[in-house]
């Protein structure tokens, strides 16, 4: 496997995996506003988020083939905590370990390259499988956000998780 820079052609790829916009809002909750969205609104998404210097799209390969995508980015500037966002697993091979393996691939990157030993994410708690994953990994739960999205007639909790590597 091997874990490199997204490039905009991974958006169409990305794109094929989310079937619904209930999917899509389990994904991306409110950063576009509108559904569907386009790769080119994936790509200026992405390339005015790089303009910060602290945004880095990262894509899963298995033999040439994409099949997970995320990103990192130093929300505070500190390199301190890395957040990791955008977490997908092609949908046809969910439930396999391959969400495992792209947030363990990203987490050796992230301290090879930044050396950075403390890791955030935030997961609707309806997205059990993903707060399953983010788990088996070692993310722990430190606060749940009570209705923090609405999506139709539902209301979504959010947990926030947190990762302390050691070495």
């Amino acid at each position: 496997m091997l874990l490199r820079e997204y490039r905009e052609t991974d958006a169409n790829v990305i794109l094929n995996w989310i079937n619904s916009e209930r999917e899509f809002r389990l994904w991306s909750a409110d950063r576009y506003k509108s559904y569907p969205v386009t790769s080119e609104d994936i790509n200026n998404n992405y390339q005015e988020c790089m303009k910060s210097g602290d945004f880095y799209p990262l894509t899963l390969e298995d033999d040439g083939k994409i099949i997970g995508h995320l990103i990192l980015r130093d929300p505070d500037g500190s390199n301190s905590v890395l957040r990791l966002g955008f977490v997908i697993v092609d949908a046809s091979i969910r439930g396999k370990g391959y969400g495992k393996k792209l947030l363990q691939e990203t987490i050796k990157y992230a301290q090879d390259k930044f050396n950075i030993h403390r890791f955030s994410l935030g997961v609707f708690t309806v997205n059990e499988s993903a707060l399953k994953c983010y788990q088996s990994v070692g993310f722990r739960i430190i606060d749940t956000v009570k209705e923090s999205y609405k999506f139709y007639d539902e209301s979504w909790d959010c947990a926030e998780l947190v990762l302390r590597e050691i070495i």
